[in-house]
Parts: C-alpha cells; structure tokens; sequence
C-alpha cells in the first residue's frame, strides 16, 4: 500500500507542479498587464495648443497666454504641438477655431495647418480690421486645436485677453488729504490721482506724463514718472503737490491730460492708450477790508476805543486768513477770520486801550492778510481816519475829592458875597461936608 502511494505521489507531482508553474506565470502576466496600465502615461495621445508671447503662452492644457495689444502687437500666432508618447508627430493635420469675444467679420476662423518636423502646426491673423475701432477687438478670445491620433481625436482650448496692456483708466483731482477737489486757486497745488490697469501677466515699464492746461489751453506745468513699473492687476498712483497753479494761468475751466507710453515720447514712445482727461477749476483769492469804524474821535488817555472792521471775502474758494487793526504804526491787535465763503461778510471788533498811549492824533487802519496768489490785494488795507487822543488833567487829590472840594469853595464864595451884600444894605454909612469960607 505504501509502495503503492509513493508510485502515486511521483506520477502526480509533475503534473502539480506544472500546474502551479502556470498559474504563477498567468499571474505574472496580468500583474505585468496590470502593472503596464498603471504606469502607461496619460498623454499618450497629445496636442498642446500656445502662442509667441513666452514665457507666459498657455503652453499645457487649457492653460491662458498673456494679453495682446491691437495697438502694439496685433498679430497672433498660434502654435500646436502633437505628440504621440511625447515624440512628435510630423505631417498630421490640426484644425483650429478662433472665437471673437464680439461680432467681427471673418470669426469665428476655422483653419488647418500641418506639423513639421518638430510636431508642430502653427496659425496666425490680426487684431486689426479696416472699418473697424481697436477696441471692437477687446475682450476674451477663445482658441480650440484638435487632431486625430490613433483613431482618436484630442484638443486643447487657450484663452487670451484682448485690449490696452497698460490703461490709464481715470484721472482725477484731489486736495492734500488725497480727497476729492474740482476748484483750486492761483498759486496753489493740484493734487491728481491715476487710476492705471496692467492686464499682462508680468509688470510693464510705462512713461507716465500728466499735464494741466488753462481755460486757454495753455500748459503751465506737467508730471513725468519715467521708468514707471506698472504691476499686473489694477493700481492707483496719487501724486501731489507737483502740477502748481502759476499766477499767470487764466481764472476759469481747466483740464489735466494723462497720457502712458511705452518710452519717454522724446525718444520715440509708443503710447499705451488714449489719453484720459479730467477738468478742474481756477478760481481767483482776494479778500478785502471793506470798512473801519471807530466809537469815538476825540478821548482822554485811560478810554478804551472799539475799532469795527468788516472784511469781505471776494474770491471763489472759502478762505482763512488774519486781520490787523493798527493805531498809527502801532498795532492794536491781531484777529484770524476762519473759513470765510465766498461773498460773505464778517464783522471783527477791536478794543483799543489808550491808558499808555501819548497825546496826539492817530490814524485808526485795518490790513487784510495778503493770500498767496492774491492778485488784486489793493482793497487789503482800509483806513478810517483818525483819533484825536488828549492828556488827561493833572490833580493833586483824588478827581472825587478835588470835585467836593471845588463845590464847597464855589459854595463858601457865594454864602461870603451873599452876606457882604446883605450888611452893606443895612448899615449905610452918613457923609458930613464941613465948608470953611475965607474973608476977603
């Protein structure tokens, strides 16, 4: 029986192991099949659609290139590279489509093209058409390549932006608090604020030019930023102090122009964009002392003299500003007018002390602070006339005793003539007239 088992162990052996040999194979081979469809590349089957503006040109799928410029560069080249297990493919036909963002005639482009040897077929058109604005063009473009490899048919989509790669999109004017301001005096400073946009994907360097003309349409002084580095995305430049008021320039409407380009203009600049303007107004500043007024003319040193002064504001901007009174050379005092609008009045009182002042007559005047850009500052200064101050009389007692004193002597004089009248009425003298006659 053993010998019988052991005959049966050696026939059915082989066949055993036979049998795991080729379930070990049958397993290798799909691990190896597994194994393969694991690690088999995505992009086995390839077309990368991009343009000429490297670095940032799309280049993968669905990515975005950077922008273009009907202004500046108004050609667009598209480019599609094929490839089969990363080799490129020579000699295979691409399609592409081109959508416009707005109607335009010729869009959307269909076109084919063929690859060369380097896998790679390639498109161009402008962004320019006869009848047609630069910015009938603007917006986002859309651009599809496909190709059909190995009985299958792959594509990539691009997007890019179309308009100006630097804008200046707005210009305004503003006051030293980078505020809001339209009316702005002889003089003085214009404050303005550029609002510019970079669409590009990497900073552009732009010569940035603002100049400010008056209601003549005379420059009379201009901000260059050359070199300036403009950041993709939206950016705001405030700048102040920079475009002054001349006194020459003309009272009335104004206008500020801003204008980018590629290089300072001198040096053959290519402008950005159109150039954006805003207006602003120059008014005149004159402030005048329309009357002086004095509550006496004629005092005793010691009195105390009200000098009413009314200043006006005649100009066109709300204006602060001091006010001198004066006695003669001599100044009484020194009030400030705050926030005087224009066409208004205001009325200041001045108390003038004559206890040390020396005898004599004075000329009462009032002088208006002299505004920068004031043209017209003859009615700053107004005189009244003058103030005749006396010495005060000299007493050797007190004023109120020396009164009293006065009363009682007036007082004893009368009383004395009174009674020397009286008895000389009551008690007549009598005259005798003794005549002595000579004998002849």
């Amino acid at each position: 029986m053993n010998k019988k088992k052991g005959t049966y162990l050696l026939k059915t052996g082989p066949i055993l192991l036979l049998i795991l040999a080729y379930q070990l194979l049958l397993f290798s081979m799909i691990a190896v099949q597994a194994n393969a469809n694991v690690m088999q590349p995505p992009g086995i089957r390839m077309i990368d659609l991009f343009t000429q503006k490297e670095p940032y040109s799309g280049r993968g799928l669905n990515n975005a290139s950077d922008a273009f410029s009907p202004r500046l560069e108004s050609k667009v080249v598209l480019y599609a590279l094929v490839t089969y297990n990363e080799e490129p493919l020579e000699g295979w036909q691409v399609g592409f489509q081109v959508d416009s963002p707005k109607p335009l005639p010729g869009f959307p482009l269909v076109n084919s093209s063929f690859t060369n040897a380097s896998g790679i077929a390639s498109i161009s058109f402008r962004l320019q058409q006869v009848g047609y604005s630069e910015e009938s063009f603007f917006g986002k473009w859309v651009a599809v390549a496909n190709v059909e490899i190995a009985g299958a048919i792959v594509s990539d989509t691009l997007t890019f932006k179309v308009g100006y790669i630097v804008e200046i999109v707005s210009v305004a004017t503003i006051d030293e608090n980078l505020n809001p301001k339209s009316r702005f005096p002889g003089a003085t400073c214009v404050g303005t604020k550029l609002h510019i946009r970079n669409i590009a994907m990497l900073p552009r360097t732009a010569t940035i030019v603002v100049t400010a003309y008056d209601r003549l349409r005379n420059a009379f002084d201009s901000i260059i930023l050359d070199n300036f580095t403009v950041e993709p995305g939206e950016n705001y430049i405030f700048t102040h102090c920079f475009l002054n008021v001349s006194e020459q320039a003309e009272i009335g409407n104004a206008v500020i122009n801003a204008s980018a380009y590629t290089a300072f203009p001198i040096m053959g600049g290519v402008p950005y964009c159109p150039e954006v303007s805003a207006g602003f107004v120059i008014i005149s500043r004159d402030v005048a002392v329309v009357e002086v007024t004095t509550s006496a003319v004629d005092v005793v040193a010691g009195e105390v003299v009200n000098v009413t002064v009314t200043v006006k504001n005649k100009g066109g901007d709300t204006e602060t500003f001091s006010v001198n009174a004066y006695y003669g050379d001599f100044l009484i005092d020194t009030f400030s007018v705050e926030s005087l609008a224009p066409d208004q009045n205001r009325t200041l009182t001045f108390f003038w002390n004559t206890t040390y002042v020396p005898a004599g007559s004075y000329t009462i005047s009032a002088v208006a602070e002299a505004l920068r850009g004031e043209t017209e500052r003859g009615d700053n200064a107004k005189i009244d006339g003058a103030v005749l101050v006396r010495v005060p009389r000299i007493f050797l007692f007190p004023r109120e005793l020396s009164i009293v004193a006065l009363v009682v002597a007036v007082a004893l004089a009368l009383f004395a003539m009174i009674i020397l009248l009286t008895r000389r009425r009551s008690n007549p003298y009598s005259v005798t007239l003794n005549v002595d006659i000579l004998s002849s």
